[in-house]
């Protein structure tokens, strides 16, 4: 990715934006929040070609531990891909991130013994850097997929930073050129130019239109060694990390709580609304007013968790149309044609047909 001419007229303008965009970041009660040193290596990246060092300096965030809200690290990167017309700037970034710019999250994960080991780390701290990630190992086989999820929706240069950055880190610290096949998964479409995703994924294979954002490798490179990992320095780091989560405020709690209801419930269980709000010991009405609080509902929860597993089944290929339908709380397989449908304009049958292996799909 070739660096481009300065824009003084749009760099100044974005840096005034920026400084008052800061300026009003004020998160709302439980509303998600980033920590900023995920800002540094987007800033590194516009310091190539489209902001000076002065610039850079005026809107680079004094505190590395403050936090802002999602909603306005969004407004942030959408100002700065409209100043660098790059829809590949969350790559360049993810590329620009170093060794430490992640602190200790980076830190407490590389000292465990075996990716393996790292994956329930990343889970249990990823607050620390992003409240609104959801981080889930699924084993198929012979192929372990890491899925992540936000509850914030992203743009695709959001989403393409958050992705290669958490590649980036395990192919510096787990991967090597030697090991065997792995795939980056995209559910945004294949863009005409696509060497920014070979050079930020080097190594794996690409598939766009995918079911969800995810890393997927060969199981048994979850039991690759870290190498001389310290077991005394590691438990050290997860204190420090557990004394950095306890001072975090909790944000979406409720949205998360009625999610993981629904998913304990969704297999021959009961995921309704009423039973969601008996369990979580509130009335319907009251479960229905703190999620508009929140900005969501309980049908748009349901809805979310069901289309994303159902896409995920039916791409791996190991279950029958109604199969999936039964693990999603279907009364019958028509009901979840008829949500599929809706969902993504197409049958089971025909999406399972789409995520088929095809000869011409991007890889390395």
């Amino acid at each position: 990715m070739q660096d481009v001419r300065r824009k003084p007229a749009a760099s100044g303008d974005f840096s005034t934006a920026v400084r008052r965009i800061a300026r009003e970041a004020r998160p709302d009660r439980g509303e998600p929040t980033y920590s900023v040193r995920l800002i540094a290596p987007f800033l590194r990246a516009l310091e190539r070609g489209y902001l000076s060092s002065s610039q850079i300096a005026r809107i680079t965030p004094p505190d590395p531990d403050a936090r802002i809200p999602v909603r306005v690290g969004l407004e942030m990167l959408e100002r700065a891909v409209a100043l660098t017309g790059d829809p590949a700037l969350g790559l360049r970034a993810a590329l620009e991130a170093g060794v430490g710019d992640f602190e200790i999250l980076e830190y407490v994960a590389a000292s465990s013994p075996t990716v393996g080991d790292a994956i329930p780390i990343l889970q249990r701290y990823v607050r620390l850097l992003n409240d609104a990630l959801e981080i889930e190992l699924e084993r198929h086989g012979d192929r372990a997929i890491l899925r992540f999820a936000s509850r914030v929706p992203l743009t695709r240069t959001s989403a393409d930073f958050q992705l290669a950055s958490f590649y980036r880190g395990f192919a510096r610290s787990a991967f090597s050129k030697a090991d065997g096949w792995r795939e980056v998964w995209l559910t945004h479409e294949q863009p005409p130019d696509v060497s920014p995703y070979v050079r930020a994924f080097e190594g794996a294979g690409l598939r766009f239109d995918a079911p969800c954002d995810a890393i997927v490798m060969e199981a048994q490179l979850l039991e690759r060694d870290f190498g001389d990992t310290d077991p005394k320095l590691h438990e050290l780091l997860c204190r420090i990390a557990d004394e950095r989560l306890a001072e975090l405020p909790q944000a979406s709690p409720l949205t998360q709580r009625v999610r993981e209801t629904i998913a304990a419930e969704l297999r021959g269980g009961n995921p309704s609304v009423e039973f969601v709000a008996h369990r979580l010991h509130m009335s319907r009405r009251t479960l229905a007013r703190k999620l508009e609080s929140e900005g969501t509902c309980f049908k748009a929860i349901l809805d979310d968790l069901r289309r994303g597993l159902a896409q995920r089944y039916l791409a791996l290929g190991d279950l029958g149309v109604s199969e999936v339908a039964a693990l999603l709380g279907f009364s019958d397989s028509a009901a979840f044609h008829r949500a599929f449908r809706r969902w993504c304009d197409r049958s089971p049958s025909e999406y399972r047909r789409a995520q088929r292996p095809d000869p011409s799909r991007v890889s390395n």
